[in-house]
């Protein structure tokens, strides 16, 4: 590699990054990175991953090439306008540069990654839905309360065994659960949602569609959010993988530019604390939804989703019943 022939200047450095790139060409624009955990970078790093749109959840890598012979990092960020891109920070703290290209590349990942996840599912049993994360088959009724933004926030999810619609993957056609979501804001009716999952052989619950009837005043106004496999789309959502692990990614929904959103398995140690108590070694997801927002769902062992953390707010679980 060549080396400059005088210390380079904090000033000058993001400049000499650029140059050893466009000489190196396309390789060096994309780092091997070694995942790494927040508490693992130095704090100069950690500082301007958070003054240039980053957090703690997002993905952070350690790259393999160095600047200056200081160590690199790689993480998400995001730009003025708000939409994430990539920031290459070395080990004291200096911002070389910010890239948005590998956009395009991370969408093609995901999609693959999303692809091999449906690949070769089979249906024996996909009303029995009993993955550990998510095992709505026992389930008779979650209650979660809390706020989003400066409303009030109620949702009352609730199995409905008595529900059937009958669904077509690939060469498989198999029966459906549904589970009703009714949610108050503020003490009215804004929404409820009748959902459909189906659990696959290896434990992938997918997520089939969605009927959706928006309210105000007491009356429905819009199915703004509505879709179904096999109308509006022939791909399936995935809610949870049959064994999610940290770096997962996979799509709930995948419809439209509309309605559509990219997951992540982000952690699997977290501990919440809700008024139907507390849980440890919650797995938690990053959802990134259609319009931007960032949203994060955690997973509670044998009982299901225990928090809800929107991008403004926090909903937790307040009671838990099961049917059997």
């Amino acid at each position: 590699m060549i080396q400059p022939a005088a210390p380079l200047s904090p000033q000058s450095r993001p400049l000499y990054f650029l140059l050893m790139l466009s000489l190196l060409g396309p390789c060096a624009s994309s780092f091997a990175g070694q995942a790494q955990k927040w508490d693992q970078v130095p704090e100069a790093v950690r500082a301007t991953i958070l003054a240039n749109g980053g957090t703690k959840e997002g993905r952070l890598d350690k790259e393999s090439e160095k600047i200056n012979g200081m160590v690199v990092y790689e993480a998400v960020g995001k730009d003025k306008k708000g939409r994430e891109v990539d920031l290459v920070i070395t080990s004291d703290g200096k911002l070389a540069e910010t890239k948005d290209d590998d956009a395009p590349d991370r969408a093609t990942e995901q999609a693959a990654r999303n692809k091999t996840l449906l690949k070769n599912l089979t249906f024996s049993h996909p009303r029995d839905i009993t993955n550990r994360w998510l095992p709505l088959a026992s389930l008779k009724q979650d209650i979660l309360e809390g706020t989003e933004g400066d409303a009030k926030i109620r949702i009352e999810r609730t199995t409905k065994p008595d529900v059937h619609r009958t669904f077509k993957f690939g060469k498989q056609t198999f029966d459906s659960l549904a589970v009703e979501d009714r949610e108050m804001e503020n003490g009215e009716l804004s929404e409820v949602a009748l959902d459909f999952f189906a659990q696959a052989d290896n434990g992938t619950v997918l997520y089939l569609g969605e009927e959706v009837d928006e309210y105000k005043t007491g009356k429905i106004t819009s199915h703004s959010g509505s879709w179904m496999l096999g109308k509006d789309t022939k791909k399936p959502g995935i809610i949870i993988p049959g064994q999610p692990q940290v770096g997962d990614h996979f799509r709930s929904e995948d419809v439209s530019k509309s309605i559509r959103e990219d997951d992540e398995v982000v952690s699997s140690n977290e501990s919440v604390t809700t008024p139907a108590g507390s849980f440890t070694n919650c797995i938690k997801v990053k959802e990134s939804l259609a319009d931007g927002a960032i949203e994060y769902k955690y997973y509670a062992a044998g009982v299901g989703v225990v928090r809800e953390q929107p991008s403004v707010g926090d909903v937790l679980l307040k009671s838990h019943t099961t049917a059997r």
